[in-house]
């Protein structure tokens, strides 16, 4: 990859972006009135926007393990982990300090001790992925010196010892009967540390960069993926109706989930392949991939005040007022300078 904007990977992340925000817009929705038309509703869209995160995973992945940037520590420490960490760390003081005001238990000790549990402690459930996201930025160059010293075959080969170990077993585990599945639990002790579920998704991500685009094969990857968003859909059905176990949503152990967000990742490469968009669309679409971050960081704390406190009633208005007002935000906050690198980590 080059230095330019990749829009394949500006869609990919604008889609991320939204689909994070619309599962936590559906959390409360699908929790009441079961199998009713609303329900149904949101059942469809949390199946939609199930791969999100693994999305977002497989884009890091491919972003950074193609720059030639990820051998520079001194890049590392100076630029990416400050851009990632010093908002993390602003937004969580402000997401930890809203939700204290709005659980009616506000004290500095309260603030000062959830910033010092941030270690191992999420300040809220938003914001898990940026734990495994830090370890990756962590470690990247060493994947990238591994990546770029092997060939194509071994890769395969992690990703498939990836998938049998964190995502397959698991997956079965969680499907049998406790008597059985206990024989492919997988413990925390002695699992592999190299392939951790995020882990797997970022070098899954560079992979992908790597695949040769076939002539006339675009259609098949968007079959692919209106099969796997039914199977999601009507799965996840299944689990509520009768009461199994069928990991298909979130980022669980799940095949299904894997697999859309390989044919999403696919998909979408051929359609920048293949349909050149014009430069003012370009623009837009870089636009708001850059607000992305910004997005993630806010979303959470915006979702719980329309839910909590203004008790807006319906997922999609959840979604839509918290989609433009996070990034209304976003964008003003990026027309100032320095402001915009300490909230947001944007250049």
């Amino acid at each position: 990859m080059t230095n330019k904007r990749i829009v394949y990977i500006d869609y990919l992340k604008i889609l991320a972006m939204l689909g994070v925000v619309m599962s936590h817009s559906l959390a409360q929705g699908l929790n009441k009135d079961m199998f009713s038309f609303n329900w149904h509703v949101g059942n469809f869209f949390l199946g939609l926007v199930s791969p999100a995160v693994g999305i977002f995973f497989m884009v890091s992945g491919a972003l950074i393990l193609s720059s030639p940037r990820t051998y520079d520590l001194k890049y590392l420490f100076s630029h990416r982990i400050v851009r990632l960490i010093v908002p993390f760390l602003i937004w969580s003081a402000i997401s930890i300090t809203v939700f204290m005001y709005m659980d009616g238990n506000a004290s500095l000790w309260f603030l000062v001790n959830k910033m010092l549990l941030l270690y191992h402690q999420m300040p809220i459930i938003a914001f898990w992925f940026l734990y495994p996201l830090i370890g990756f930025y962590l470690l990247s160059p060493i994947l990238k010196t591994i990546v770029d010293r092997t060939d194509t075959k071994i890769l395969d080969y992690a990703i498939i010892l990836w998938f049998v170990t964190n995502m397959l077993l698991p997956f079965i585990a969680a499907m049998l009967p406790k008597e059985i599945g206990v024989y492919f639990k997988a413990s925390s002790v002695s699992n592999f540390f190299m392939l951790g579920q995020s882990l797997g998704y970022f070098l899954l991500g560079y992979r992908l960069t790597l695949a040769p685009i076939h002539k006339n094969t675009l259609h098949l990857n968007v079959i692919a993926t209106t099969l796997l968003l039914l199977i999601t859909v009507i799965l996840n059905f299944e689990n509520n109706l009768y009461h199994i176990n069928i990991p298909v949503i979130g980022y669980v152990p799940s095949v299904f989930a894997m697999l859309f967000a390989m044919e999403i990742f696919l998909t979408f490469r051929k359609i920048d392949f293949y349909h050149q968009i014009s430069r003012l669309k370009r623009h837009y679409f870089t636009l708001l991939s850059k607000m992305s971050y910004g997005v993630y960081l806010t979303h959470g704390i915006v979702v719980e005040v329309l839910n909590r406190v203004l008790k807006i009633d319906g997922f999609f208005w959840v979604f839509l007022i918290t989609s433009v007002v996070c990034i209304l935000f976003t964008y003003i906050v990026s027309r100032i300078p320095k402001v915009r690198f300490i909230l947001f980590g944007m250049d």
